[in-house]
């Protein structure tokens, strides 16, 4: 981008804009988010507008079954019907490819972002899209959307999939995923204010991880009082030394044992 240009430059000279008006869009960034509209407001293609990211692209690409789930299947720990519950309730994505989209969704039930593999959909979109460099996504913790009428304690492990499985087998808590600690902040446990918190740290040998949570909790609490938030240790005390050595997490000690 050359230094100076105007928002407005950038956006005329994208191909999303240019494909857009193609199709009868009007795309534009908007306080940082990417806003659709029909150019023509009869157009019925276009009945509702729309934000990047948004409910209706989550929608689009909704899936109910998901690899992850088969050994419990198999195991006869959890049915199938139960991997198609979680997957709503978590409104979990496929790719073309059938590669699972996990989507963070705000208290709010604003989609902020998406994990695949190991990327972010914003940082795929940004590297075809010049538009997009303008767009800077919020993260939040991964399920946090199942705040909104609920009640129960919360629980949060790392991977997104361990929590989808973990909210079926042991349903009285609300499961979420931190996923990255290079993303956690404590300003992201605002929306916890009031609850009851308990994170299950992955373990290792030299204990660094859950040493990590236990600083991080006593931040938390600094910051947020009114959170009840403690660190499990189940794992350092039980798994054995070839599992901290693989640094397994909470849903693979249960597998194994």
């Amino acid at each position: 981008m050359q230094i100076g240009m105007k928002m407005s430059e950038l956006v005329e000279r994208t191909s999303l804009r240019a494909t857009g008006r193609r199709i009868g869009l009007d795309v534009r960034v908007v306080e940082g988010r990417v806003e659709c509209r029909a150019l023509d407001p009869d157009d019925e293609r276009y009945s509702v507008d729309f934000l990047l990211p948004s409910l209706r692209m989550v929608e689009a690409c909704r899936a109910d079954a998901f690899d992850f789930f088969q050994p419990f299947i198999d195991g006869g720990k959890l049915t199938a019907a139960q991997m198609q519950h979680a997957a709503e309730r978590y409104r979990l994505s496929k790719t073309k490819s059938g590669r699972p989209m996990f989507w963070m969704i705000d208290d709010m039930m604003d989609p902020l972002d998406a994990r695949i593999g190991e990327a972010w959909i914003s940082q795929m979109l940004k590297k075809r899209e010049p538009l997009l460099r303008c767009w800077h996504p919020q993260h939040c913790l991964f399920g946090l959307h199942l705040l909104m009428d609920e009640s129960r304690s919360v629980s949060i492990v790392e991977r997104e999939e361990a929590a989808v499985v973990l909210s079926e087998l042991f349903p009285e808590s609300i499961w979420m995923a931190y996923v990255s600690l290079a993303l956690l902040s404590v300003e992201m446990f605002a929306p916890l204010v009031g609850r009851t918190v308990t994170i299950f740290p992955c373990t290792d040998l030299c204990m660094m991880n859950i040493s990590f949570f236990e600083d991080f909790a006593a931040d938390v609490r600094r910051h947020y009082p009114a959170i009840r938030l403690s660190v499990d240790t189940t794992l350092e005390e039980y798994a054995t030394e070839e599992q901290k050595g693989r640094h397994i997490d909470l849903l693979d000690f249960l597998i194994e044992n």
